[in-house]
Parts: C-alpha cells; sequence; structure tokens
C-alpha cells in the first residue's frame, strides 16, 4: 500500500505498508495461526529494533495489535484472542507488570503514561477499536490486526497509526521507511476505507 507522495517526500511518513511479509503456509504446520502471526510481528519488532540501534536511534518500535470485533464490548472472540496473545507474550517476558505490556481498553488502560516517547519501555499495545482520534506515536511500527473472518476491512485511520516516521526522516535502510502490517485476513479480500466522521 503506497502512502501519500507529499509527506513522503517530506520524510513525514513512510513510504507504505508491507502486508504479512515473509509468511509462509507451511510455517503455520498445525500451529495456531493466531500464534503464528502474534510470533511473525514480534519478530519484526526486534528486527527493526536492532536495524534502529545500527542508526545510533534509540527507538524502541511499538507492536499495535487490534482485537478482532469492531463493536465497543469486548466479545468471546475478543476475550479469546486477549487471553492467548497475553499468555504467548508472558512467555516472551513482555507483561504489563514489567512495562512492556500496554492496554487500551474500554474498561481498561494500563501503561499508556509517555508511550509515545521514542524509548518508552513499551513494546505491544493491545487494543480494540480505532485508537483515540488526535494519538500520535510515531515509533508505532507494525500492526497485527486479528479479524473475525467475516469482517474484511479496516479503516485508514487504523493503518495511520503505524505510517509516521520517528525522527521525521527517512533512512539508509529501506525496512524501516515501511510500516508492517500482519493479519489472519486473505490480502485479496482486504479493503481500507477512509475514516467515517
Amino acid at each position: 500500500f503506497p502512502s501519500h507522495d507529499k509527506s513522503q517526500k517530506a520524510q513525514m511518513i513512510k513510504k507504505g505498508v508491507h502486508l504479512n511479509p515473509a509468511l509462509k503456509a507451511e510455517e503455520q504446520a498445525g500451529r495456531d495461526a493466531d500464534l503464528v502471526l502474534l510470533q511473525k510481528a514480534l519478530e519484526k519488532r526486534v528486527e527493526l529494533e536492532k536495524l534502529y540501534e545500527a542508526f545510533g536511534a534509540n527507538i524502541r518500535p511499538l507492536l499495535l495489535i487490534q482485537l478482532p470485533s469492531d463493536t465497543a464490548k469486548i466479545s468471546s472472540e475478543d476475550t479469546r484472542i486477549r487471553d492467548s496473545v497475553v499468555a504467548q507474550l508472558s512467555v516472551m517476558d513482555i507483561t504489563e507488570q514489567n512495562g512492556k505490556l500496554a492496554v487500551w481498553l474500554s474498561g481498561e488502560k494500563s501503561n499508556l503514561e509517555d508511550i509515545s516517547k521514542h524509548d518508552n519501555m513499551v513494546e505491544v499495545l493491545l487494543f480494540k477499536q480505532a485508537i483515540a482520534l488526535g494519538w500520535d506515536c510515531p515509533r508505532a511500527s507494525v500492526l497485527l490486526i486479528y479479524r473475525e473472518m467475516r469482517n474484511e476491512r479496516f479503516t485508514v485511520q487504523t493503518m495511520g497509526r503505524i505510517l509516521r516516521m520517528p525522527e521525521q526522516k527517512h533512512y539508509a535502510n529501506e525496512a524501516l521507511n515501511y510500516g508492517y502490517v500482519y493479519t489472519n485476513l486473505n490480502k485479496d479480500l482486504i479493503t481500507i476505507l477512509p475514516e467515517v466522521s
């Protein structure tokens, strides 16, 4: 998905988005697809962090994880995915308690203070619907979207959360100039809609 030319030339936003990069069907091999996507998204976050370090940039990329349903109410599918994701993250030492996991749900908010600072400890933000208008966190680089299979739409606003450049410049390593989206949807079915105000 290419991004807007004018801002891209000013190097304020990324050049585009890669959808499910390096995701191969054989890697799933009977494993839970949700966990395979999570693993890939986490690996991409770590890879980007190492690339920033190589450039001497003190930036900790943020992985955004969106729960499946479009309603404000937490569905049983949301709860299932959330419990699975939180359990898997805790195995990797990413928890709310150690400050590496932030949560932004209607009834629960944690570890959100200073989350937009480049070197903030939070590595993963779990959220549900579109994050509040005006939320600005340029270090957000990877987006994992869990969707119910009947719902293949997500909005430009959600995608836009990973398009800002943290230092408002492009890097010599092209991998840092793109956002990364992982999703359980077939890319041929995805429609990106303008945000309805």
